[in-house]
């Protein structure tokens, strides 16, 4: 299975808001849809659930074109951010009544709900509400309704954004076991690139509905494209040093090491990362973030320098990477 999108624009009223996308989910991958809010992630999804006509492009599924094709027919597993789920139905009815519309057998609903409840470990409350559930259970039976259609193409959008942090990073590795087994391709849309870079194979960095660039997380941060990407990929954000004839340089806050010999800096602020500290500092040529495993303390004076072999250069106008 495979999934492509083929010079797709979506336009409402004078504002384009995609433009001529293009990019192909292969089989068995993860494809993470990534970029600010507006850049037209959920928009694509949309036009590829069917639940919105493109006004150009198309969409392939398998190589068969499902432009317009109603979204019924389409075999397409969606995972929602916001589940879904009827409150008045019970988990195991929540899930049963798809197949009951499509005409499954009593039986048959009795033996894959059981089957798909024991797949995400929640047979044991399957009698329950979606209100007696917590976040992260209701966001895995959301997924198990997915799974039982047996889609061709799996579509997530933003599915854990209700969650908190440590729980969507409890939820990610059983998503990709859920997910990822299979030979379907699967789009992945979010707004959080340290998500987007656990789950996915490769990164689509979106911006203005424009593709901005795509490849694996490793291409992305070693090798952005253009300083968009670089500023997108990569926490904490990448220092902007200053423009010098018509050159933007940037330097990534990990890159940068105390040197006696270097830039004079005060501290001004820090924040833990774990074993790290996140150092914010004043200098002459601005401000500029360090991360080190040092006792840093704020006013504290110190210098600091980088390998500049470690600098990204980027056209000032454009603002496209330059080699």
């Amino acid at each position: 299975m495979t999934l492509t999108i083929s010079k797709i624009s979506r336009r409402i009223n004078q504002n384009w808001i995609i433009r001529d996308l293009s990019f192909q989910v292969n089989k068995g991958e993860c494809l993470a849809l990534l970029g600010p809010s507006g850049c037209g992630k959920s928009s694509t999804l949309r036009l590829i659930a069917g639940l919105d006509s493109p006004n150009e492009g198309k969409v392939y599924i398998n190589d068969q074109d499902v432009t317009d094709i109603p979204p019924v027919e389409r075999r397409i597993g969606m995972v929602f951010q916001s589940y879904a789920l009827f409150p008045h139905l019970s988990i195991f009815s929540n899930l049963a009544l798809g197949l009951k519309v499509r005409g499954v057998s009593e039986k048959q609903q009795i033996e894959r709900v059981s089957s798909i409840l024991s797949v995400v470990q929640l047979e044991h409350l399957s009698n329950r509400l979606p209100s007696e559930l917590s976040g992260g259970q209701r966001q895995r039976v959301a997924l198990a309704r997915a799974l039982l259609r047996d889609p061709h193409v799996y579509l997530l959008d933003e599915p854990m954004s209700n969650l908190d942090a440590q729980l969507r990073e409890e939820l990610r590795p059983e998503l990709r076991r859920l997910i990822l087994k299979g030979s379907q391709p699967v789009l992945y849309v979010t707004h959080d690139q340290q998500e987007a870079m656990a789950m996915a194979d490769r990164i689509a960095v979106l911006k203005n509905g424009e593709l901005e660039q795509i490849g694996t997380p490793l291409e992305l941060y070693k090798d952005p494209k253009s300083f968009f990407v670089a500023s997108f990929i990569g926490r904490p954000q990448i220092n902007k040093l200053p423009i010098k004839n018509n050159i933007i340089s940037a330097i990534r806050p990990e890159s940068i090491y105390i040197d006696s010999n270097g830039i004079s800096c005060k501290v001004i602020e820090t924040e833990w990362l774990g074993m790290n500290k996140l150092v914010f500092l004043d200098s002459n040529i601005g401000n500029i973030r360090m991360i080190c495993a040092s006792n840093i303390k704020i006013n504290e004076k110190l210098s600091i320098s980088w390998d500049k072999s470690e600098e990204l250069h980027f056209d000032a106008t454009s603002e496209k990477r330059l080699t």
